[in-house]
């Protein structure tokens, strides 16, 4: 996914590392993915209600132990705004990107709370 980067770089865990961006060619909601770099791992999610992804975290070591834990990453709280706008006139939207370690009953390891401009 193509985009320009929209606010800082985000890091959760020291380990992941999360960019939001913006696709200007794409029409609203769908304009916004979140690329994310991890040890071994990079790949994009699309921002949309309750997407998901799951990946590997090879080579992280944990009280000296090397371990490749699960990460499940999740879109909660999808909202457009203003309050009650729909896709079609909505002129931002407002997510959390959540990160869970799904081996230890998803403990969440860092969230990023981002709301972005559709104009």
């Amino acid at each position: 996914m193509a985009g320009i980067q929209v606010g800082p770089d985000h890091v959760i865990g020291g380990v992941i590392h999360v960019q939001i961006l913006k696709d200007p060619a794409k029409p609203g909601e769908q304009a916004f993915s979140a690329q994310i770099n991890a040890p071994g791992f990079s790949d994009a999610i699309a921002i949309s209600d309750n997407a998901s992804k799951q990946f590997r975290l090879p080579g992280v070591t944990i009280a000296g132990a090397p371990v490749s834990p699960t990460v499940l990453v999740q879109v909660e709280n999808f909202t457009l705004l203003p309050a009650g706008a729909s896709a079609s006139n909505a002129t931002a939207l407002s997510f959390l990107l959540v990160f869970k370690l799904v081996e230890i009953f998803r403990i969440t390891i860092g969230s990023i709370p981002v709301t972005a401009s559709l104009k």
